[in-house]
């Protein structure tokens, strides 16, 4: 039995039947990334439905959704000065070819390399597996009596898929929502310390068109495209390196010409970049390096029939770096609440993906990732969470909640 008296109070008030209930809730409500984006109407409605009366339930006094469409949920007298964001994210994979991709169905996980039972459903391996751990933690902290004394902050973005921080960025600038410390969701009950960012550019080589057996008339926008990517190898060397965070590449990864006929010299070709950043890159600058070596093909001249091409390169979504320390106080506090409740540490890593922890860091609140997703199975017709991972994310939780803004017994004092 632990002697931690966080851990004591909030332990008889917590239940794997329970985070795996939540969980199956979550997951029968649809919330698909359609070519809506963040306006896709299920999107509120998995709000409407699967959120919104759960906030009211739990005693959060303020609840509102944002232009956006972004559920905020807000509790707590405000006293102590401190304040806990848990951001979450409503947009998941569309189903594809996943059977009963919203049953919510138990499974058998041991087959699959996981201990125990898992959860199948679009979206368990990202987003609502620890969705459904942070939601049981608050009820837990309810159950057990303990006061928010200070502030705590519950936000579903409507984004989760969409590569880009425009919810989230919403819910910080536009609705003025803050905190001293957040968490996004993360994987397999590993702490994540960092990861690269990332800026999209499109270049855009235009032409003339003609017919494929006279090219001597035209001005061939592909062969432009070739010689914008043999520039950019050139001259944009994949020799950044952070010594966590690996290789900042700039891959193509899209081309596409125009027009969509046969034998037509092309008068359009799109490239697709992914620059990845480090921490402490200007996407700005980025982007402008690219505008320099591709700008250099403008008027560049068709090498069959002397007639010049033009070039435009265009900014696309910017997704932040993300960097904690091993000392930081988010990281500290989600240390001390995996030892108070689970016995130990957790292992901590750098992940390859950007997500909205490079916002939040990038504008000043201290963020990490930690949760029970599933890498390996997420986008995949196994998309599913492990129930035992999703219910001792939920005690991690609730200690974290319970000590950072809960009032009563605290370890926390020295987490500053």
């Amino acid at each position: 039995m632990t002697d931690d008296p966080i851990a004591q109070r909030l332990l008889p008030c917590l239940s794997r039947a329970r985070a795996c209930t939540v969980l199956q809730e979550l997951l029968r409500v649809p919330s698909p990334q359609t070519d809506l984006l963040e306006a896709e109407p299920l999107l509120r409605e998995f709000m409407n439905v699967a959120l919104l009366p759960r906030m009211k339930q739990l005693g959060f006094e303020s609840i509102r959704q944002d232009a956006m469409g972004n559920l905020i949920a807000e509790t707590g007298a405000g006293r102590s000065g401190r304040s806990l964001m848990l951001v979450t994210h409503a947009m998941n994979q569309p189903p594809s070819t996943m059977p009963d991709p919203y049953g919510g169905k138990v499974i058998d996980a041991t087959k699959h390399g996981l201990q125990g039972e898992a959860v199948l459903g679009k979206g368990a391996s990202e987003q609502k597996g620890t969705m459904a751990a942070m939601l049981h933690a608050i009820e837990a902290v309810r159950s057990a009596g303990i006061e928010i004394d200070g502030r705590l902050v519950f936000v579903c973005c409507v984004s989760g898929e969409t590569g880009k921080h425009d919810a989230i960025r919403h819910v910080v600038e536009k609705e003025g929502v803050r905190a001293d410390l957040a968490f996004v969701y993360g994987n397999s009950l590993k702490l994540q310390l960092g990861n690269r960012g990332r800026v999209d550019v499109k270049v855009i080589v235009r032409g003339t068109p003609c017919h494929s057996s006279r090219p001597n008339d035209g001005a061939n926008a592909v062969t432009g495209a070739m010689e914008v990517l043999r520039r950019l190898a050139a001259e944009i060397p994949n020799d950044r390196i952070h010594p966590q965070l690996g290789t900042a590449w700039l891959t193509c990864n899209r081309i596409e010409s125009f027009p969509k006929s046969t034998h037509t010299v092309q008068d359009r070709c799109e490239i697709g970049l992914d620059r990845r950043l480090l921490p402490g890159e200007d996407p700005d600058r980025a982007v402008a390096e690219i505008a320099r070596v591709a700008g250099a093909v403008d008027n560049w001249r068709d090498p069959i029939s002397g007639k010049p091409l033009r070039v435009e390169v265009e900014k696309g979504p910017v997704m932040y770096p993300s960097l904690v320390t091993e000392d930081s106080r988010v990281v500290r506090l989600l240390k001390s609440a995996c030892v108070a409740m689970l016995g130990e540490a957790p292992e901590s890593f750098y992940g390859q993906s950007a997500h909205d922890q490079g916002y939040l860091n990038f504008v000043g609140i201290p963020t990490a990732n930690f949760g029970s997703g599933e890498q390996a199975y997420a986008h995949t017709d196994m998309d599913m969470a492990s129930i035992d991972k999703s219910f001792d994310v939920a005690k991690v939780y609730a200690w974290m909640i319970a000590a950072h803004v809960g009032a009563g017994p605290s370890r926390n004092q020295e987490i500053k």
